[in-house]
């Protein structure tokens, strides 16, 4: 089936389809748009894999979550 006929049957369902199916069918449409708002560019993925894999080569790098937090809490602006 082509992607036009395939239109056309959804809308055809669409128009006798009851409240709950609208329903389904509506929250999948939302939830593959929100999907694709968040895929990230091949230099983020390339970020992501260098600090995953520094992570990797030296894991007690870096500071604790309560460093973190200690020294955020000190700085003034």
């Amino acid at each position: 089936m082509s992607t036009i006929e395939i239109k056309e049957h959804l809308h055809e369902y669409i128009d006798q389809a009851d409240e709950r199916m609208l329903k389904l069918l509506y929250a999948m449409a939302q939830a593959d748009m929100e999907e694709k708002e968040y895929e990230l560019s091949e230099a983020h993925i390339k970020i992501l894999d260098e600090r995953i894999a520094s992570h990797k080569a030296d894991p007690e790098a870096g500071s604790s979550w309560e460093e973190v937090k200690s020294r955020i809490k000190g700085a003034t602006i």
